[in-house]
């Protein structure tokens, strides 16, 4: 066994999700899990604060008792066996104690929803700090994660940059582990004119091109890569609709950090934001190639 999923945990359903979903990953992977809850800073759950309180609210020691047993009870929630299991329980904001505790992780798997001021007010906000300061992939659990008696595709945006490249090579180690077929999407992006013919008339060639960039995306992307079902889409239409309409029937939706070109929109705040606010499935991030370089 080798390697270990980082999930962090807060007590919420979300994170319940996050959990099992883990659990069910590191089967696939054959690999460790360890589950961590942050209760300093706005992390400190409800029910957190109302068991130790019961004592006395000034007690660190009870509070870091009462964050340890939330933990547990999680863990106990979840419910699978299978996988080797760490706990770990850190005085940290959770964006940090994710980000400090995952050195040599292969990813870190959170909810979509947590517990906190800030988590109610801004759905997503622990999710999408940690994938602005992650230097590995991030998994956003939300949506649908029940197993289905017809592996259902996993879906990848690419748009040929290197970092889009890294996430398809990411995608199809994915499928492999669940014998899925790979869905390929290449989303050029509309452009607004003034004369709507001109785009009509070099729409073709456009698709032409895109769809000759694609193979080679694929080729390149796969190289080594056997005994997967790939399919590819290449459309005129913008990243984030399409790639929100395709993750409604798959299994797990990967997209990059950054982009370019048609997929410039990959910069935080457009598609990989709106991936993990609005797709229904699981969604994961990867990070740039020089990121990850960087944190080895």
């Amino acid at each position: 066994m080798s390697g270990v999923i980082l999930v962090g945990v807060d007590g919420s359903k979300g994170s319940d999700d996050a959990l099992r979903w883990a659990l069910r990953e590191a089967r696939l992977r054959e690999c460790a899990v360890t589950a961590l809850l942050a209760w300093g800073g706005d992390g400190l759950q409800r029910e957190v604060y109302r068991r130790a309180l019961q004592t006395d609210p000034a007690d660190h020691t009870d509070l870091e008792t009462a964050a340890s047993n939330a933990l547990d009870r999680a863990i106990g929630r979840a419910g699978l066996s299978g996988a080797e299991m760490t706990r770990l329980v850190v005085d940290a904001s959770p964006v940090a104690a994710l980000e400090n505790s995952s050195a040599g992780a292969e990813m870190v798997v959170v909810g979509s929803h947590g517990h906190g001021p800030i988590h109610r007010a801004v759905a997503g906000s622990v999710a999408q700090g940690v994938v602005n300061h992650a230097r590995i992939p991030v998994v956003v659990v939300r949506g649908t994660t029940e197993e289905h008696p017809t592996p259902r595709p996993v879906v990848v945006g690419v748009d040929g940059s290197g970092n889009s490249v890294g996430a398809l090579r990411w995608a199809a180690e994915a499928a492999t582990l669940r014998r899925a077929p790979l869905r390929v999407v290449h989303a050029l992006g509309h452009t607004e004119v003034l004369y709507p013919e001109l785009l009509l008339a070099g729409q073709s060639s456009l698709l032409r091109r895109a769809q000759e960039a694609m193979e080679e995306i694929v080729a390149k992307g796969l190289a080594g890569a056997g005994g997967i079902v790939v399919d590819t889409v290449v459309t005129p239409e913008a990243p984030s609709p399409v790639l929100l309409r395709e993750a409604e029937n798959a299994q797990l939706l990967v997209v990059g950090h950054r982009g370019r070109g048609g997929f410039a929109e990959l910069l935080l705040g457009s598609v990989s934001h709106q991936s993990i606010l609005h797709a229904r499935c699981p969604v994961t991030v990867v990070p740039s190639e020089g990121r990850v370089v960087a944190a080895t």
